[in-house]
């Protein structure tokens, strides 16, 4: 059984990252390019909610006894094929996994204009994740 107190915590600092993130995304296309400690705010933050939503999905893997995961798309997957989260969800964590791993592990230069994209639409995707799991586990 999945640990309430783990997926409640983990969902709250999104919550807080979000609104650090919801700053920066009020700004023009024009302001945040320009601003580089707004775009450094943005992408620590996004780093951060992707970490904390890895954690919830690969909690609810294996704490559900749905698998144990090699990776977190392996854990996104499962519950793709489980039916928790639909296609549209798990494409859409897929991408924010992709985009942590580029942050993380500077790949290539990040393209300004996609953070400010997730900064300023992606909000949308992550609500509807976090709502997903929290209607079936909390």
């Amino acid at each position: 059984m999945v640990d309430k107190n783990v997926i409640a915590s983990r969902m709250e600092a999104i919550e807080k990252q979000l609104s650090r993130i919801g700053v920066h995304a009020k700004k023009t296309k024009q302001d945040f390019l320009a601003d580089t400690d707004a775009q450094d705010i943005v992408e620590y933050n996004l780093f951060q909610v992707v970490n904390h939503l890895i954690d919830i999905v690969q909690h609810v893997v294996v704490d559900e006894k749905m698998g144990f995961p090699d990776s977190a798309y392996d854990a996104v997957q499962i519950l793709q094929e489980k039916g928790i989260l639909s296609d549209t969800e798990s494409g859409a964590l897929k991408k924010m996994i992709g985009f942590r791993n580029i942050v993380g592990h500077d790949y290539i230069v990040l393209n300004k204009d996609v953070v400010f994209d997730i900064a300023t639409n992606g909000q949308e995707d992550i609500r509807a994740i976090l709502s997903t799991i929290a209607r079936r586990f909390l």
